[in-house]
């Protein structure tokens, strides 16, 4: 992982504070304090078991939040992608069917130059001739003409009812048959008269 430098020297090349190995040894020899060793403790052995995905929890989190954050970025754009590319679609479907009904068009346009068909046209929907022709109409007897259909006459729908009350604003009431009686007398506090 790191390279482990001589122990007693610091970056700069000075002698580090604290004692090298050896000193401590003698300091130990020399009846000084035993030295502790320390080792690893339970805390530091469960942070390390803690990993998801090969990475430590914390980085775990952070990479779900990076991650979301993303996701929630090009959720939008994505969604504006595909809705776009659906109406040109549909655009584009419309505008084969648009030119479909112009070349139909187009045809019917130069049928309708043609001479010929205004002459055919003319003798089969208005009955015309051209001159010096005969027209013959051949009625059979066995079949009957249509007849002719005519309209049955609708009832007439009521007035509406803002005409029904200006003609009741219009025309004058009746009058009441009876005279109303008199008013009567009101009551006063005073009493009866002494």
């Amino acid at each position: 992982m790191t390279e482990r430098r001589a122990r007693g020297s610091s970056p700069a090349g000075r002698r580090d504070r604290r004692p090298s190995r050896s000193s401590r040894s003698k300091s130990a020899a020399s009846g000084g304090k035993k030295s502790v060793r320390r080792r690893p403790s339970a805390a530091n052995s469960e942070r390390h078991e803690r990993k998801i995905l090969g990475l430590s929890t914390g980085r775990a989190v952070l990479l779900a939040a990076v991650l979301c954050g993303l996701a929630l970025t090009l959720a939008v754009p994505l969604r504006t992608y595909f809705t776009q590319r659906s109406d040109a679609k549909e655009l584009a479907l419309q505008h084969r069917q648009l030119e479909q009904e112009v070349a139909g068009l187009r045809d019917r346009r130069a049928q309708q130059q043609d001479p010929n068909y205004i002459k055919a046209e003319a003798r089969d929907r208005l009955r015309l001739v051209m001159p010096g022709d005969t027209p013959y109409i051949v009625q059979l007897p066995d079949i009957e003409q249509p007849a002719i259909p005519t309209q049955a006459a609708k009832p007439k729908a009521p007035d509406p009812w803002y005409t029904q009350v200006w003609h009741s604003i219009s025309s004058p009431q009746p009058g009441p048959a009876t005279p109303p009686p008199p008013p009567l007398p009101l009551p006063t506090l005073e009493g009866p008269p002494r």
